[in-house]
């Protein structure tokens, strides 16, 4: 027993010594009070992401969030001895995320993991309709000839992942042939998705956000009564949402999962 206790120490002690190592490259002493002040002793890190991230919550430009959010900041730097003023800079259009609540009603009955996207427009009321997935297409004039199938539809149209588990969970538990072929694959269809989303926008270059944004204005102007749309994180219930490109239907993030 005395020899296990002792090794544990040794390899504790160890460790202590090499993260000293990496945290204090030089022995200045101011560089080692910044330190502390930042990171021990007097970080106020913690309580500002707080409020910020807790109590306030999402800061869009235009919203309430945002002003509440400068009013708090403004009222902290003058507690704190500070003098700060607040500049209007531009005009910008508010926007309030409200309720969003997506049901599957076939083959099953599940409600969906979705929220509308930055700057979405709202429904006005529960729509119902149809799901059409974008298919791969080689030009303009694929998605040209597509488009008159979409009237009165909900489209959706990033990517189809063929799994949402998070790539560790792959290599940790599936063989390295079986997980290296997946990689691959996955990498294979994801480029030729980019790649049919790229030509039916009419771009030459670019990436499938700014295809995805386009292709989505054009299935508006046809008259799809929504959009889906996905970007995943690689990790579980990781997703990327940002700002919606139409400007009368709604665009919704659906999950990985969903």
């Amino acid at each position: 027993m005395k020899k296990m206790s002792f090794m544990f120490v040794a390899v504790g002690v160890v460790s202590t010594v090499a993260l000293e190592a990496q945290t204090f490259p030089t022995d200045d002493p101011v560089i080692q009070e910044m330190w502390k002040e930042g990171m021990e002793e007097g970080s106020q890190a913690y309580n500002l992401a707080q409020v910020l991230m807790d109590s306030i919550g999402p800061r869009l430009t235009g919203t309430s969030g945002y002003v509440q959010a400068a009013e708090w900041l403004e009222s902290l730097y003058n507690a704190w001895g500070v003098d700060v003023e607040r500049h209007e800079y531009g005009t910008w259009r508010g926007w309030e995320r409200g309720i969003t609540h997506v049901d599957l009603l076939e083959p099953r009955v599940r409600t969906l993991n979705a929220t509308m996207m930055a700057w979405s427009p709202g429904t006005e009321g529960v729509v119902e309709a149809e799901v059409l997935a974008l298919p791969e297409l080689s030009s303009e004039a694929d998605l040209e000839a597509w488009l008159p199938q979409v009237a009165g539809k909900v489209v959706a149209i990033s990517f189809p992942e063929p799994s949402c588990r998070a790539p560790e969970s792959w290599e940790g538990q599936a063989t390295q042939v079986s997980y290296q072929r997946f990689l691959q694959e996955r990498e294979t269809a994801e480029r030729s998705w980019t790649q049919s989303l790229l030509l039916a926008a009419g771009m030459d270059r670019g990436g499938a956000r700014g295809a995805e944004a386009v292709v989505a204005r054009r299935l508006e102007d046809a008259g799809a009564v929504a959009v889906l749309r996905a970007l995943w994180s690689d990790g579980w219930g990781a997703d990327k949402i940002f700002d919606a490109s139409t400007e009368r239907v709604a665009t919704i993030h659906l999950s990985c999962e969903d």
